[in-house]
């Protein structure tokens, strides 16, 4: 029998923040696809994920598209050559200082990612984003093998901000 993803209370507040326009860099979905966190989680609990990524020993990414391609939100994720010297700000999120691309305007994208832990009660979810898989930021508390493939992905990735929304 599948298991099925679910949220608690503090993990929907988490993934809240990628459902309404707000100034934190990344991916957000679109409301009229999915208008809460709840309506993901149906969605994702009636469909195969395409891919399924294993990022600790029960921690997976889940990669979703919707189907017939409709964008489900924006992709707040670049590939850090892609930028010019002069896009690229440092700011402060969640008290750790990461670089950020500024764009005019972030790409659409009908893929999505949720990553969850499996547990024996299912599939609790820790986030969910817009947009292609994209490793965990590096932390020092990361096992070594771990905590240098994080790095190394995001000296090459950086999280993307649109212009307008920067104070």
């Amino acid at each position: 029998m599948r298991k099925i993803f679910y949220l608690n209370a503090i993990q929907r507040e988490h993934v809240l923040r990628h459902f309404h326009a707000n100034d934190m860099a990344g991916s957000h979905f679109h409301t009229h696809v999915f208008a809460s966190p709840e309506g993901l989680v149906d969605f994702i609990n009636s469909v195969e994920p395409q891919e399924t990524i294993r990022q600790s020993k029960t921690r997976f990414a889940f990669c979703f598209a919707h189907s017939h391609g409709q964008a489900v939100g924006t992709s707040g994720l670049a590939k850090r050559s892609e930028l010019q010297k002069d896009q690229i700000a440092r700011v402060v999120r969640e008290n750790y200082t990461i670089e950020v691309g500024i764009v005019y305007q972030l790409p659409e994208t009908s893929n999505f990612c949720v990553i969850a832990d499996d547990l024996p009660e299912g599939l609790s979810i820790i986030t969910a984003f817009p947009g292609g898989y994209a490793r965990p930021f590096a932390q020092k508390s990361q096992p070594r093998e771990e905590y240098e493939l994080n790095k190394k992905f995001w000296e090459e990735y950086v999280l993307l901000k649109q212009q307008n929304t920067m104070q």
